[in-house]
């Protein structure tokens, strides 16, 4: 009777990306682009690469999960919120003015002007307007 063939175990990595069958034109310039990304991906984000090599974002992302590439992680930037710009607040403030005149309560201005009451609330802050809140109701 023949001897079994013994089972080669493979690790995932192996399985995972299979080996490459490119001509050595083609192999040369993946290997260059490899290259060119992993220099880049030290200082640069996922999306400034995929602008400056010119490729979309999942071609990128298969490159980094196959020759294990790390990219740095977008600072954020930290807006305060409820915030705009200071031209786009000035116009606020006068409309906000104009609901009071109107006799409109802060909900009504709140949709009127297509902003939330917390901004408006701010706003009212701010700016010191005069805007009475609505008194609750006798229950």
């Amino acid at each position: 009777m023949p001897e079994p063939t013994p089972i080669k175990f493979t690790s995932t990595s192996e399985r995972k990306h299979p080996p490459s069958f490119q001509r050595p034109k083609v192999k040369d310039e993946t290997t260059a682009r490899v290259a060119r990304i992993r220099e880049m991906a030290k200082t640069l984000t996922r999306n400034e690469i995929c602008e400056r090599e010119g490729i979309a974002l999942a071609p990128l992302k298969a490159i980094a999960s196959k020759h294990a590439i790390k990219f740095q992680v977008p600072q954020k930037i930290g807006t305060a919120p409820n915030k705009v710009p200071p031209d786009v607040e000035a116009r606020l403030v006068y409309q906000i003015k104009d609901c009071v005149a109107g006799g409109m309560n802060r909900s009504q201005c709140c949709n009127a002007l297509a902003i939330s009451y917390n901004m408006l609330d701010r706003i009212v802050r701010d700016h010191k307007i005069d805007y009475p809140k609505l008194k609750s109701a006798f229950r």
